[in-house]
């Protein structure tokens, strides 16, 4: 930063001058700036002639302050005084933090992840905002700065700008109706849901999760017949599986709860599994917090996530 009326002087300069004056000598200062004498020797000569004015007499026993120095002395200390106050006013401030949600992330989830936000940013406040956003859209937006955080379903193509820590690893299990054929069975596998649709969310919202999701039950014997929703809310995702017995969906068992009417089973072997992630500017400032944000999400989780 430049200051005003003194061509190539930044707030650096006005800084090495205020210690030297402090210290009251250039070797003293030296060590407390942490940079070569000589270097601060010629910053201070450099300063003086910007001003115009000789700002210390040199002498045996260090450096004294001119008169011309001893004013500009107390203006710096001055505009130091209101810079501090400014910063602290600015850090009582909340920090607005725009937080992208993918569509269906738990809401106990999102409470874990706003709790270590804040308490990873303390003692400075955070003005939090939650929205809804698809993971495929999630990366454009932090980008552009939309978003200063995104909870999305990898993987996504989010290139080297972008870095990603996971918040929560979840295996997904059968959603039923609780009416339906299957419901009193303890366990599942794939197999079992040969003649099953799958309820199915649509895919251009997190292609990544879909593909990987979709090869992976092929792989282990069920390629289903998918039965497109595009249902947002709990109620109308309960209800389209109502009377059904030819449709399930996959959930992990957080994203069910307690709900009467459905029925939540685990899948026997090798079951898909649905990892939410944390996402950031990798060179941005909340790069830096994300390993210690998802591992304070992550360990506070409840013990039925199904972790490895």
């Amino acid at each position: 930063m430049r200051v005003l009326d003194l061509p190539g002087v930044e707030l650096r300069h006005l800084r090495y001058f205020a210690t030297v004056a402090e210290a009251g000598t250039i070797t003293e200062a030296a060590r407390r700036l942490r940079i070569a004498q000589p270097s601060l020797s010629q910053q201070i000569i450099g300063l003086e002639r910007r001003v115009g004015r000789k700002l210390f007499q040199r002498r045996t026993n260090g450096m004294e302050l001119t008169e011309s120095g001893r004013t500009l002395l107390n203006g710096v200390r001055r505009a130091f005084a209101e810079l501090d106050t400014a910063v602290a006013a600015i850090r009582t401030t909340p920090l607005p933090v725009r937080v992208g949600l993918g569509l269906g992330v738990p809401t106990e989830l999102i409470g874990r992840i706003e709790d270590a936000l804040v308490a990873a940013c303390q003692p400075d406040p955070l003005r939090l905002t939650f929205e809804p956003v698809d993971s495929q859209r999630q990366p454009a937006l932090l980008r552009t700065g939309e978003l200063t955080l995104g909870v999305l379903r990898p993987p996504v193509a989010d290139g080297e700008d972008l870095r990603t820590a996971i918040v929560s690893d979840e295996p997904l299990g059968v959603v039923l109706h609780r009416d339906h054929p299957l419901a009193a069975r303890s366990t599942l596998a794939l197999t079992d849901l040969a003649d099953q649709l799958l309820l199915w969310f649509p895919e251009s919202r997190a292609p990544g999760f879909a593909a990987e999701t979709l090869a992976h039950l092929a792989a282990h014997g069920w390629r289903p017949t998918l039965q497109p929703s595009d249902h947002t809310s709990h109620t109308l995702f309960a209800h389209a599986l109502r009377g059904r017995s030819d449709l399930v969906a996959l959930r992990p068992r957080t994203a069910v709860g307690a709900d009467p009417a459905l029925t939540w089973l685990p899948i026997a072997d090798a079951p898909p599994r649905e990892r939410l992630a944390l996402a950031a500017l990798a060179d941005g400032p909340w790069s830096r917090l994300l390993t210690d944000v998802a591992d304070a999400v992550r360990n506070r989780l409840p013990s039925h996530s199904g972790r490895p």
